[in-house]
């Protein structure tokens, strides 16, 4: 059997696999198949296709159902596809086309809102049809009436199990359209927690987390291999500027430092907001010598690059303290100890640089 399955009917939730499994379950296989394909459709289905519609139309007339269906679909276009779905009962079952057929008809229904049982009733009265044409086929020998009967039933099944199975997609694409509603929303109020809104940097919990994880890379890869060191860098006299320009200036100037340090760094090193004018860079597989070269880079950025807004132009300068990992070393002692570098830089006269290995 052909089940490989067309991108659309993987879409429709049936892939190669399930199309198998589907089949597999019902007791459908290649030997139904070809009974379907050399009997069911000239021996059985009678020429009077319209004379067996018309019979089971006065049935589905009679249910609650049918005020939707000849508002919602139309009974001339419900009639027309309840004749196709007649005349090829069983007609290629094992393809993805006859899968995909079906249950792009049943999610069309629950799209309409036409109850699933207005869909199931003519696969019943389809069945039944065929059937009773089944016993006016006197020149059938009981083998062959038995394998038609049983082919009828399972087809029957299959349509069924379609059927409900189309009528939920709409649901569940509801569902994953809400559900990536929801991952978007946490993402974006993942992002949010992660960033400081106003530099744009890592906010001080993210800072935290992704330090404590490159810690314990450090140690599982070994120090000497992979070298962690911290630069902790603040604006010097920054009490000054909010108090000249306002806080709203000073923001914007917090912003500006956080623009200069990005600039100053390589791509994979992580800059965090740790607090106020406050700002901490991690340089994975970085040691001491290199990442003083790099805060230094950093402090002659920011000396260099005034800030100007309207007819102010603000030159600003900070201090940094640089520490590197030590073997055993607890994340608040690496923070603790580039901290001291960092004031050690202020008393030294600010817009310097020192590592711990000076002090």
């Amino acid at each position: 059997m052909n089940t490989e399955a067309t991108p659309h009917c993987a879409t429709l939730g049936f892939d190669k696999d399930r199309i198998q499994q589907t089949l597999s379950l019902l007791g459908l296989d290649a030997a139904h198949e070809k009974v379907a394909a050399s009997s069911l459709l000239p021996e059985v289905i009678p020429e009077r296709v319209d004379e067996i519609i018309n019979s089971c139309f006065a049935v589905m007339m009679d249910s609650d159902s049918f005020e939707l269906i000849e508002k919602d679909i139309g009974t001339e276009a419900f009639r027309q596809e309840w004749k196709y779905r007649l005349q090829s009962f069983g007609k290629n079952f094992a393809t993805p086309g006859y899968f995909e057929e079906r249950l792009a008809l049943a999610a069309a229904f629950a799209h309409a809102n036409i109850p699933l049982g207005a869909l199931q009733l003519p696969s019943f009265l389809i069945q039944q049809a065929l059937i009773d044409s089944l016993s006016d086929k006197a020149d059938l020998n009981a083998d062959k009436n038995r394998a038609l009967l049983n082919i009828i039933l399972n087809l029957t099944a299959l349509d069924l199990y379609l059927s409900a199975e189309g009528y939920r997609l709409p649901e569940l694409y509801e569902l994953e359209e809400k559900l990536d509603t929801l991952r978007a929303e946490a993402s974006r109020l993942q992002q949010k927690a992660w960033t400081d809104e106003l530099t744009g940097t890592m906010s001080y919990r993210k800072l935290m987390e992704s330090l404590e994880h490159h810690i314990k890379r450090a140690v599982r890869r070994g120090h000497e291999r992979s070298p962690l060191c911290l630069i902790m860098s603040d604006l010097d006299f920054f009490k000054k500027i909010n108090d000249t320009y306002g806080h709203m200036v000073g923001d914007l100037v917090l912003r500006h430092l956080a623009g200069r340090i990005k600039s100053a760094t390589r791509d994979f090193d992580m800059i965090g907001r740790f607090g106020g004018e406050e700002f901490v860079v991690i340089m994975a597989d970085t040691d001491l010598e290199l990442a003083k070269v790099i805060a230094e880079r950093i402090r002659l950025g920011v000396m260099r690059t005034p800030f100007h807004i309207k007819k102010f132009n603000i030159h600003i300068t900070i201090s940094l303290g640089v520490a590197m990992l030590k073997p055993g070393e607890s994340r608040e002692s690496l923070l603790e100890r580039a901290d001291a570098a960092m004031y050690e830089a202020k008393r030294r006269g600010r817009n310097c640089v020192v590592t711990t290995k000076e002090m």
